[in-house]
């Protein structure tokens, strides 16, 4: 059975897709997580930056 564990982050989403994916670990003290399983797919997606202070390529090629 294929799982879906999503992780909200500062800087963006995290997904993980696995199969018996469990969290062994998870200290909002130290933010850290530890995930257990078979995992066959990770992905991270930033976040839209604040459109005031633009993103890296925009200011690179200016």
């Amino acid at each position: 059975m294929t799982k879906l564990l999503l992780l909200k982050q500062n800087f963006g989403l995290l997904t993980i897709k696995g199969e018996d994916l469990r969290i062994n670990k998870l200290s909002i003290d130290t933010s850290e997580v530890i995930v257990e399983g078979d995992i066959c797919d990770m992905s991270y997606t930033q976040k839209e930056l604040d459109k005031k202070t633009g993103n890296l390529l925009g200011k690179i090629f200016k």
